[in-house]
């Protein structure tokens, strides 16, 4: 008798627990999927986005400068050019 109301009262426990774990994710999918949802949704893809473009941008540059220099010490040109704050090429 003992074990049957034991194992009713589990299984009842752990249906509770279930239920309210599939009514949170429920909740949760239903308001990503309203106006306001997608709107952050996408607001913050766009901003991950910018963010990997710009560090993509910066390591670019950086590479290509690295590289400028070697080519600029390898072949020792004595018209070498410089850049300066702006980016804009300058005779040395």
């Amino acid at each position: 008798m003992f074990k049957r109301l034991f194992f009713a009262m589990v299984g009842l426990g752990a249906g509770v627990a279930l239920g309210g774990y599939a009514v949170r994710k429920v909740e949760r999918g239903r308001r990503r999927l309203t106006r306001q949802g997608m709107a952050d949704m996408t607001g913050a893809t766009a901003s991950r986005m910018r963010d990997r473009i710009a560090v993509a941008v910066e390591a670019g540059r950086a590479a290509a400068a690295e590289r400028e220099a070697e080519l600029r010490e390898a072949y020792g040109s004595a018209q070498a050019a410089q850049l300066n704050s702006d980016g804009v090429r300058r005779p040395i």
